[in-house]
């Protein structure tokens, strides 16, 4: 097993909260011995580090290379509320990170980072629709703001968008509101 099989096991392994994140536990969901994850880490601060660098490169780093090779800035930032507000199986792990962010020290400038990164690329999305920069930079912290809060809400009360006709509705008015016609 490499470095990244590890990090990506801990990284799903995320899904399930913070505390969830052992050496025995990814030892036994991969099927091997803890040995071969002290070859890659130290410790579980250690892969827990490796696993929030998967998620930034994943989620935030790729995902933005993938929307750019759309052609239109509307179309990227239209598929960029569609898969975010959809909240499938990552939007676990995001709820996860940021529900864990205030209780582990080394969550938060991660998650800082990439809040940054994503509101960058959404102030240069709302710009490619001529929007002068002010009103992008607020049109973007707007967006980015109701995705945090949707997290929130996933965290607080799970049911409200459980149902794929409730989340698909949710995402409809998403587009609606947050990108200007």
């Amino acid at each position: 097993m490499s470095a990244e099989d590890w990090a990506d096991a801990a990284l799903w392994s995320l899904a399930e909260g913070v505390d969830a994140l052992s050496v025995e536990r990814l030892s036994r969901g991969l099927g091997v011995t803890k040995g071969g994850f002290y070859w890659h880490f130290k410790d579980r601060a250690d892969v827990l580090q490796a696993a929030l660098a998967r998620w930034e490169k994943l989620a935030t780093t790729e995902f933005i290379q993938r929307l750019e090779a759309l052609p239109d800035p509307k179309q990227r930032l239209h598929q960029l509320l569609a898969l975010t507000f959809d909240l499938g199986p990552h939007g676990k792990i995001e709820v996860a990170i940021v529900a864990g962010a205030g209780a582990d020290p080394r969550i938060q400038p991660v998650l800082a980072r990439v809040s940054q990164r994503r509101l960058d690329y959404m102030v240069k999305l709302y710009r490619a629709l001529g929007l002068p920069a002010r009103e992008a930079r607020n049109w973007a912290l707007q967006a980015y703001s109701t995705y945090v809060g949707l997290l929130h809400l996933a965290i607080a009360s799970p049911a409200t968008l459980s149902s794929s006709r409730a989340r698909a509705d949710y995402i409809q008015h998403v587009a609606r509101t947050l990108i200007p016609a």
